[in-house]
């Protein structure tokens, strides 16, 4: 499927204030995992981590891989196969820091400043169609739990702002049984009682240390 963007369609397209709020969310989101990965041991990246059977490079590469496929989502060209199989280590290569650096840049600039982009409405990973602006809200929580993920494998530090982590679990509830149903989502956890950002933990079924 090849995308095209008609610029003569308003209906589709935001207004600058609502695409202003969503962007300034979902930098905040990548900045937790870029943080996490800035302070990660070098020395840990192969360490396990609290997501299942992956390492701490293995989910860094996941998590930039998922912003590529995005990019490639909100293009011009062929929709990617997110199904597809991805060595999530070699994605995150031999310093995950430095890829990050080319992740980010390209999120930012092939996406995140492209407001025609913004407004394009796809078939998401999700298995709905909406704006790639109304996607952000929801892939956001992915670079904040695997920031989390990684800071834990690695003794680096993933601080998870309390307004973002309400506003990812407010996002996805009314969607939790169908998420869980395909898969997306493993069973939730028994909450900390240390407020917001560990219910969203408990509800991405990871255990806090």
């Amino acid at each position: 499927m090849t995308h095209t963007t008609d610029a003569t369609d308003t209906t589709t397209r935001p207004s600058d204030a609502e695409i202003a709020t969503v962007l300034r969310a979902y930098a905040r989101s990548l900045d937790v995992l870029e943080q996490a990965i800035r302070t990660a041991d070098p020395d840990r990246w192969d360490d396990p981590s609290p997501c299942t059977a992956w390492t701490a490079r293995q989910v860094a590469g996941h998590a930039m891989q998922f912003l590529s496929d995005l990019v490639e989502l909100a293009g011009d060209g062929p929709d990617p196969d997110v199904h597809a199989a991805v060595d999530f280590a070699d994605r995150a290569g031999e310093d995950p820091s430095l890829t990050w650096t080319a992740t980010r840049g390209e999120i930012e600039a092939e996406l995140l400043t492209q407001p025609d982009r913004l407004a394009a409405v796809r078939m998401t990973p999700l298995g709905v169609e909406m704006p790639m602006l109304d996607l952000l809200p929801y892939q956001g929580m992915d670079p904040v739990v695997h920031a989390w993920d990684i800071a834990v494998a690695t003794g680096g530090t993933a601080d998870i702002p309390v307004d973002l982590a309400e506003h990812y679990r407010a996002q996805f509830a009314p969607v939790e049984a169908t998420l869980r149903e395909r898969g997306v989502l493993g069973p939730r956890t028994d909450p900390p009682a240390d407020g917001a950002v560990g219910e969203l933990l408990a509800f991405c079924g990871r255990h806090r240390p």
